[in-house]
C-alpha cells in the first residue's frame, strides 16, 4: 500500500470534516456603498452637470437591470451634492460673485441616448459660476445611509492666445476697416482640397488639449422662415509631447487637408438626418474650440480607452479619497472664436460635388446644380 505523505491531504480531510458538521457557506461580503461619479465641471459654462449612479448587486441578466432606472439612479433627495473652495488650505468664496462658501446642486434628469443603461438619467445640476483658481472639495452624501463621498481638484483657466484662427478681429467682421476679404487670418478659408491648414494656439497649464471647429449655417423654408443650426469637425487629444516649436514660440497645431475637413463635415451631415423641402441653406460663419483639460482627465481617458491587449481586464479608475467612490472629479476648459467664413469657402458648400444634395448656396445665394 502506498502512503502519501503530502500536507494537501491533511487539508483536505479537515474541509471534509468541517462540511460535513456545517453545510452553510456564506460567500457574500457585507455590502459597501460604492457610487460611480462623473464630475468633469468647466468654468466657462453657464451650467455644470454631476452624474452619480448606483453601482447595483442582484440576480439576474446585468443587461436587464441596466436598463431599469431606479437600478442606477439613486431616488429624488437622496444625495446631497456640494463644492467648497480654498486657497492655500484655507477655505475660501466658492464663487467670483454672491459671496458663496458652499455650492449646493440640485436634482434634474435628462434623457440620454438609447445605449446600455436607462435612457433616464438623473444628474445634478448647478448655476453657480466657478473662479479659475484654488481647489475645489466636491462631497457628496447620502442622506438616507449619511455615507460621504470626497474628492478635490484644481481649478483650471481657459487657454486664452492662439495664432492662426484663434485671432481677432472675430465675427462680424468690419469689411469698412478690414479691406481685404482674401486674408486668411480673417476670413478662415478650408476650401482647396490638397492644402494642409493649422490652426494653432498657445498651452496652459493644463495636460491634455483638443479642438473643434464649429459650422453655423442655416436652412431656408419654404414659408420664408430660418432654422439655424450647426455642424461639428473634431481633432483628437493632444499632450505637451505634441508641442511643436516655430518662430513664435511652442504651441498645439491641428493639422487637416481641405478635402478631409469637407469629407468630414459630409458625413457629419448625413447623420443629421436634414431634410431637403427647404429652398436652400448657407454657411454663414465659424466657431473655433480649444479645450485644455487636467491630468486626472487624461488618466481617466487611458483608463476607460478600449483594451488592445489579451487581457481585457483593467483596473477601474477613481481620484475619490480612499477610492471610495468609482470615477472623477476634475476640471476641462473651454476657450472659443467666432470668425466669418472667406466667400470662397461658403460657396463651395454650394459647388462641391460631395455637398450637392444638402443644397447649399453660394455665398451670393445663388443656386448651383443641385442633385436630387
Amino acid at each position: 500500500m502506498k502512503i502519501f505523505n503530502s500536507p494537501y491531504l491533511v487539508i483536505v480531510f479537515f474541509v471534509l470534516v468541517f462540511a460535513s458538521c456545517k453545510n452553510k457557506l456564506n460567500i457574500n461580503a457585507p455590502y459597501k456603498e460604492v457610487p460611480t461619479i462623473y464630475a468633469v465641471l468647466n468654468p466657462q459654462e453657464t451650467l455644470q452637470m454631476i452624474r452619480v449612479n448606483k453601482v447595483f448587486l442582484g440576480e439576474g441578466d446585468a443587461n436587464a437591470m441596466a436598463q431599469v432606472a431606479d437600478s442606477i439612479n439613486y431616488q429624488a433627495g437622496d444625495l446631497l451634492i456640494t463644492l467648497e473652495r480654498f486657497v492655500n488650505g484655507v477655505q475660501a468664496e466658492a464663487t467670483p460673485t454672491g459671496n458663496k462658501q458652499v455650492i449646493t446642486f440640485r436634482d434634474s434628469v435628462i434623457q440620454a441616448s438609447p445605449g446600455a443603461f436607462n435612457t433616464t438619467q438623473r444628474v445634478y445640476v448647478s448655476t453657480d459660476k466657478l473662479h479659475v483658481t484654488g481647489q475645489y472639495v466636491l462631497k457628496v452624501k447620502n442622506i438616507k445611509t449619511s455615507a460621504i463621498f470626497t474628492a478635490r481638484a484644481n481649478a483650471l483657466d481657459s487657454v486664452k492666445t492662439g495664432y492662426t484662427l484663434f485671432t481677432p478681429p472675430y465675427y462680424p467682421v468690419d469689411l469698412a476697416t478690414n479691406p481685404n476679404p482674401l486674408d486668411p487670418n480673417i476670413f478662415p478659408d478650408f476650401s482647396s482640397p490638397n492644402v494642409t491648414y493649422s490652426p494653432k494656439f498657445y498651452p496652459n497649464e493644463a495636460a491634455i488639449y483638443s479642438m473643434q471647429i464649429r459650422l453655423h449655417f442655416y436652412d431656408s423654408l419654404l414659408d420664408n422662415s430660418k432654422i439655424y443650426r450647426y455642424v461639428d469637425y473634431n481633432f483628437g487629444n493632444k499632450y505637451i509631447k505634441d508641442l511643436r516649436t516655430f518662430n513664435f514660440g511652442k504651441v498645439f497645431a491641428f493639422d487637416f487637408k481641405g478635402k478631409d475637413f469637407m469629407s468630414g463635415i459630409a458625413y457629419s451631415l448625413s447623420q443629421m438626418g436634414l431634410s431637403n423641402n427647404i429652398k436652400g441653406r448657407k454657411m454663414y460663419k465659424l466657431q473655433a474650440f480649444a479645450f485644455s483639460s487636467s491630468q486626472e482627465y487624461a488618466d481617466y481617458l487611458q483608463f476607460t480607452a478600449p483594451s488592445l491587449s489579451i487581457a481585457q481586464s483593467k483596473p477601474i479608475y477613481s481620484n475619490f479619497d480612499n477610492r471610495d467612490a468609482m470615477g472623477i472629479f476634475t476640471f476641462r476648459t473651454r476657450h472659443s472664436i467666432y470668425k466669418e467664413m472667406a466667400s470662397p469657402f461658403i460657396s463651395d458648400f454650394g459647388i462641391n460635388p460631395i455637398m450637392c444634395k444638402y443644397h447649399f448656396y453660394t455665398a451670393d445665394l445663388s443656386s448651383p446644380n443641385w442633385c436630387f
